[in-house]
């Protein structure tokens, strides 16, 4: 028999783990199924509406934009046309202001051995600037 299967296993102590008082299928239900959902969803909306609100700032031949609000609901992931123009860099964020926490928690990830050969756009592809008719920017955003 495996130790959580064992009858003394069997319930929750509550005097063990103060305050939280919940289950184990409650922990299940919001650790896992939960936040998978809200994971898809996060994703689906940088695919949809990344590719329909913000900014270009570089042209790539589709309708991918910059959107600093949905950056900051998705932790990075709404500099969608900074990935189009330079998809393998780990920063999506490319300059200082565009908040990118994904690539925050990888970098501390890096110092300690976790990750290793994270990719930063080189300068010259990240100062490329193509569009002739730059949308305002964003709060947050910048055009030269």
């Amino acid at each position: 028999m495996f130790w959580f299967t064992t009858e003394a296993n069997s319930d929750t102590n509550l005097k063990a783990v103060p305050g939280l008082h919940t289950s184990g299928p409650q922990m299940l239900a919001w650790a896992f199924f939960v936040s998978t959902v809200l994971l898809y969803h996060a994703v689906h909306t940088i695919n949809s509406l990344s590719h329909r609100f913000g900014n270009q700032r570089y042209e790539t031949g589709d309708d991918s934009r910059n959107n600093f609000w949905l950056a900051l609901l998705t932790l990075g992931e709404g500099w969608h046309n900074n990935h189009h123009h330079y998809p393998a860099s780990t920063k999506q964020g490319f300059y200082w202001w565009e908040v990118d926490v994904s690539y925050y928690i990888l970098k501390a990830m890096s110092w300690v051995g976790l990750v290793w050969d994270l990719k930063s756009p080189p300068p010259h592809i990240r100062d490329r600037v193509a569009r002739l008719d730059p949308e305002p920017p964003l709060v947050g955003e910048s055009f030269r």
